[in-house]
């Protein structure tokens, strides 16, 4: 899309259909990059943003530019640029599969052509997931389906069936996750592919679901001997939290609390989660983490009981 720009401050009047021969697409994907780049520009209002004579595209298949002038020159990157993207599409590569390959390696070969060799080869190591199962859940979000999956909990060695609808696929510290709303849960998950025992795409089309996203990358991390974990007790509505985070199961009650040692990356953040799930979790120890929230926790509520006059202005 950059390169079309000063194709077409050079070719004003082409017709669409040369364009998109030049360019090796249909003519449909040049019409829909256009319109795409006409909110592209140094600003926000007309004149700063990249315009095209839509009646002569639409009537006559012609394309004219118009308010371009920033961008006389093809896309240039340099060496470090270049092995930047490589290493993305590396990665990207190693959690994709059928048709995203295809694309995945072209893109990878012209940008090692015209970077070169560079000096410090990287290579992207991801753990082994089933073949299978990988291509089922990226055939899933691609058609917009709901996925029933088959799904391992290691902490606490037993294996759960549920439906989710998926919303998309990432890497984190070599793993890779899908993110998805959990129709058992009622809540918005993450599910490590190594974990899952089966999936299988259904005929249900995929919800959209409103969902305040999760950061998953501050609780991931390698446990060690100073590694600081807090024991909590574990409500129904927390046991999510032994899934995707770093806990040993110390104890399943009748009543279904577990109490569990939670560790985390720093005591900062165990009392930031504690507090992020007020009412499910309770810490039992340290004594001081325990005060903290405790403490935390009154200053809210104090601030929510504190009458508050409006303001006349």
């Amino acid at each position: 899309m950059l390169a079309l720009v000063p194709y077409l401050q050079g070719n004003d009047g082409v017709p669409v259909n040369e364009v998109a021969a030049e360019f090796g697409v249909t003519p449909k994907v040049i019409r829909d990059d256009l319109r795409l780049l006409m909110y592209t520009g140094t600003g926000e209002y007309a004149g700063e943003l990249i315009d095209f004579d839509l009646t002569a595209l639409e009537e006559d298949g012609i394309v004219h530019i118009r308010d371009a002038e920033f961008m006389t020159r093809p896309l240039r990157i340099t060496t470090r640029e270049g092995a930047a993207l490589i290493v993305a599409l590396r990665t990207l590569r190693a959690s994709a599969s059928g048709e995203e390959l295809t694309v995945i390696d072209s893109a990878l070969a012209k940008l090692e052509s015209a970077v070169g060799d560079v000096s410090a080869p990287v290579d992207v190591l991801l753990d082994e997931v089933d073949r299978d199962i990988h291509a089922a859940i990226v055939r899933a979000l691609a058609d917009g389906k709901r996925i029933e999956l088959s799904y391992a909990n290691a902490s606490r060695d037993e294996q759960s069936d549920r439906d989710v609808d998926p919303r998309r696929l990432f890497t984190e510290q070599g793993k890779l996750y899908l993110e998805a709303w959990c129709l058992k849960a009622e809540d918005l998950r993450f599910f490590r592919l190594d974990r899952v025992v089966a999936a299988r795409v259904l005929a249900i089309d995929a919800e959209e679901h409103d969902a305040q996203v999760r950061d998953l990358s501050d609780g991931i991390f390698t446990v060690g001997a100073q590694t600081p974990y807090a024991e909590v007790d574990l409500h129904p509505r927390a046991h999510w939290l032994t899934e995707y985070y770093q806990v040993d199961l110390v104890e399943e009650r009748e009543d279904g609390v577990w109490r569990a040692k939670l560790y985390g990356a720093d005591w900062s953040w165990l009392r930031r989660l504690v507090l992020r799930n007020a009412g499910s979790i309770t810490v039992v120890a340290p004594d001081t983490l325990r005060a903290q929230v405790a403490d935390d926790a009154r200053l809210a509520l104090r601030a929510y009981d504190e009458d508050v006059t409006p303001s006349k202005e």
